[in-house]
Formats: C-alpha cells, sequence, structure tokens
C-alpha cells in the first residue's frame, strides 16, 4: 500500500498577469526579493494553513499542509501562462478535513494580486484521491455560497480529468451534477485513450472566479471518490472561450 507519508498535491493558476507598473520600485525601496513561493508561504502562514518554522517546538499545529515547492512563470508578453504552481504534503491525521484545493487557489491568486492583475484562465490541480474525505455535506453549503452569483454571471468551463475514469464517466456527470444542488451542469464530451487517458466535460456554473474553479475540482474529486477512484489524478478547468474574461485580484470575492 502507499505511504501516504509520501502523497503530494499540485496545484497550478493560469492566466494574464499584468505586474504593477510600481512594483519594481516598490520591491527595490523595500529590498524585496519576492516570488511566488515566498509570497505563498508569507500568506498560508497569515492563514494559519501552514508554515516553515521548524525549531523545536515552533510547529504549526492542525497544519493543513507541508510545502514542498512552488514556483510560476511572469512573462509580460501577454500570452497565458503557468503563472502559479504549488506542490504540498496534504496533512493525513486531520480527520474529514478537506484536501486543501481552495486554500491553495487563494494563497497562489493573492500573491499574483499582489504584484499585478491576474486574468484568470485555469486551474489544474493533481490530487491524491484516496486522501479526500466524503464532502458531501459540505458542498451543499458551497452551492448556497455560489448561489449568490450575479445570473449575468454564469460560465462554460471544459475539464479534463487525467486518469481511468471514461467508463464511469457518466455516473460522474450524475453525481457532479448532484452535488453542484442546482448550480452546476455538466455534459460527458469525449474520451482520449492513449498514454494517458483524458476524459472531458463541458460543465456550466455560477461564475468564473478562481474560487469557483477550485469548487468544481472538489466537485469533481468528490465525485470521482464517490465512483472508487483511489489513485492520484489531474483535473483540468479551463475557461471556455465563449466566457469573458475578469480581472481576478486580491479584493475578488
Amino acid at each position: 500500500m502507499e505511504d501516504t507519508v509520501d502523497l503530494t498535491m499540485t496545484a497550478e493558476v493560469y492566466g494574464v498577469l499584468r505586474e504593477h507598473a510600481w512594483i519594481g520600485q516598490v520591491s527595490a525601496d523595500h529590498d524585496l526579493d519576492e516570488d511566488l513561493f515566498g509570497l505563498a508561504v508569507k500568506r498560508a502562514a497569515a492563514y494559519g494553513w501552514s508554515s516553515t518554522r521548524f525549531s523545536a517546538g515552533a510547529e504549526l499545529g492542525g497544519q493543513r499542509w507541508g510545502h514542498a515547492d512552488a514556483g510560476g512563470d511572469w512573462s509580460q508578453d501577454g500570452r497565458v501562462r503557468q503563472l502559479a504552481w504549488m506542490t504540498v504534503y496534504p496533512a493525513t491525521e486531520l480527520r474529514e478535513q478537506h484536501l486543501p484545493l481552495l486554500p491553495l487557489t487563494r494563497v497562489m491568486v493573492e500573491s499574483l494580486g499582489r504584484v499585478g492583475e491576474l486574468d484568470f484562465t485555469g486551474l489544474t490541480v493533481r490530487v491524491p484521491v484516496r486522501l479526500a474525505p466524503d464532502t458531501r455535506f459540505d458542498l451543499v453549503g458551497d452551492a448556497d455560497w455560489f448561489a449568490l452569483a450575479a445570473p449575468d454571471a454564469r460560465a462554460e468551463a471544459v475539464v479534463s480529468v487525467v486518469g481511468p475514469v471514461d467508463t464511469v464517466a457518466e455516473r460522474v456527470c450524475e453525481l457532479v451534477v448532484q452535488r453542484g444542488h442546482g448550480q452546476l451542469r455538466a455534459e460527458h464530451v469525449e474520451h482520449l485513450a492513449g498514454a494517458h487517458d483524458r476524459t472531458t466535460f463541458a460543465c456550466d456554473l455560477p461564475e468564473w472566479t478562481p474560487d469557483a474553479a477550485a469548487w468544481l475540482a472538489e466537485v469533481f474529486v468528490d465525485a470521482l471518490r464517490a465512483v472508487g477512484v483511489r489513485g492520484t489524478v489531474e483535473i483540468a478547468i479551463a475557461r471556455n472561450a465563449r466566457t469573458p474574461p475578469h480581472t481576478a485580484g486580491v479584493s475578488y470575492p
């Protein structure tokens, strides 16, 4: 059996980052050399989600993850880039705690928001599903939260799942819709076999924001858990071309 100590999860944020015109001068004035890893570590510590303290007696009790690595491509060429990625060791001793999909997403998005404006286009997560608890009860509250989105904010997204899920794709669709409690629609589009089995779904969700993408990822994780998936799967969520872009900075909910 796999040792849970060795299991990691990764989240990646995609989009276009337009750095603030003043960020270089401010960094120089305050002798800062900030990158995604440094900003994410600071933000995670501020929320109490994780810490890099290693001295005796300084462990952060109840931390959600241990940092492994992080980075990002902040090229200022107007092209969609992998702006941020984080790999962590999710805590395994916190019973019934969600895998930290939303916390990781928030830490990265808020870190990017400190240095520029983000046009968010996608989120990819690689998740050890066997560490995921049953989140059906909490997903009811999530659906209520996103029900408060503006009626004209509904957005379309493409969700690709890498892993052997083609035979249960229709059931996954049913469970995603059930766990969306009226706020999600999903349709199985296609399956591409090969070295990396990829099953694609078309989804409709209340809004296109990093938080909503993280919620959609969590819904898929719980659906995959429910159909018996236990290995690590990759879930890529991308904005449909018909969904207009929206700047997603630190102040955006």
